[in-house]
């Protein structure tokens, strides 16, 4: 296929787009920006021109989604024709190519007629991109929300749930992440002055103020909207956590707000390694001994991986780092540009 390729992931949350201007092009140019739909889900069509036209457009589109989950559609139906509709508007001239989970691109039409199939397919795209360098390898790719451990076996994407529902309950997908999993989801308890204490059911503090405390993420990383519509900072992030516990700064120390910190980042880990045994244990004695990782939570994938015993490789060695952030992106435009040119 001549000209550029603009690979798209339309998430409900964040939107991700990659470009490559050949396919021999090691990295591609990446950009990521926050979006959340259910606010503003009738700026969808400016939101993807005006990325496009940032990242200097294409003759040519790859697309995957999970924006279909959004709580502004009824349906997964409703969800993927929205999204379709918004590129048709966005760019007219452009009929973009659509992934879906058997691993095949179709036209926009073909989707709006099997929306279940084309729904939540990011993971798959990049599964199979990642089989074509580690024909044996977990792919744990841990972003703002959840974990997928997707099986490589082979050379071939070896999972067993397609769809979502499938997917957590055969441990391929995990729902939690490195930014907008509120507390409350991820612990019912954390420490406090040497015993354990109930945090409060309300949405006081997400993972992103977990991880920012210790410094695992940097304040730019922190791009989702913060719980209480303050800044994202590391003092701030700290208030969040002490809320957690009906406290305040002024009621817990550093040490109390670390303790909390690390209890609910071990949380996620032993959550995302219950996912990987799961799948281990599915697979046997086939079962690969390497973890490829990749999205904005690495650093919990890989302290997954090692909790399951699992040698570990980053996908950003291969892509580049911005490219793994996106991974779903990347790979979507890389397997366009592939099947082009077979």
């Amino acid at each position: 296929m001549k000209g550029p390729i603009l690979g798209w992931d339309v998430g409900g949350a964040n939107l991700k787009a990659a470009r490559i201007a050949d396919v021999g092009q090691c990295e591609p140019t990446v950009l990521e920006r926050s979006f959340p739909l259910w606010h503003e889900p009738h700026r969808l069509p400016e939101v993807l021109a005006e990325t496009a036209g940032r990242l200097g457009g294409a003759g040519a589109m790859a697309v995957t989604m999970t924006a279909e989950l959004a709580d502004c559609f009824t349906t997964k139906r409703e969800g993927v024709a929205f999204v379709l509709d918004a590129f048709r508007t966005a760019f007219p001239a452009i009929d973009p190519w659509v992934y879906g989970v058997d691993g095949r691109f179709r036209s926009a039409d073909a989707a709006r007629e099997q929306p279940l199939e084309v729904a939540a397919a990011n993971w798959m795209a990049t599964a199979t991109l990642v089989a074509r360098s580690f024909p044996d390898a977990l792919l744990l790719d841990v972003g703002s929300t959840t974990a997928d451990v997707i099986p490589i076996v082979a050379g071939r994407v070896a999972a067993r749930g397609r769809t979502d529902p499938d997917r957590l309950r055969n441990g391929e997908l995990v729902y939690t992440g490195a930014l907008r999993t509120p507390v409350c989801a991820i612990v019912r308890s954390v420490p406090l002055c040497g015993r354990q204490c109930r945090v409060a059911a309300e949405l006081f503090a997400v993972a992103a103020d977990v991880h920012l405390w210790p410094g695992q993420i940097a304040e730019g990383d922190y791009t989702c909207e913060t719980p209480d519509g303050r800044g994202r900072s590391r003092h701030e992030a700290g208030a969040r956590l002490a809320r957690m516990v009906c406290a305040d700064r002024e009621m817990l120390g550093d040490g109390d707000i670390t303790a909390i910190a690390e209890h609910v980042a071990q949380a996620q880990v032993r959550r995302i390694a219950g996912g990987i045994r799961q799948v281990m244990r599915r697979l046997g004695a086939a079962c690969p001994g390497v973890a490829v990782l990749a999205g904005q939570g690495t650093f919990l994938a890989r302290a997954a991986a090692e909790e399951a015993r699992l040698g570990t490789r980053d996908l950003a060695n291969d892509v580049g780092f911005a490219a793994a952030r996106a991974a779903p992106a990347a790979a979507v435009a890389y397997l366009l540009a592939g099947m082009a040119d077979a």
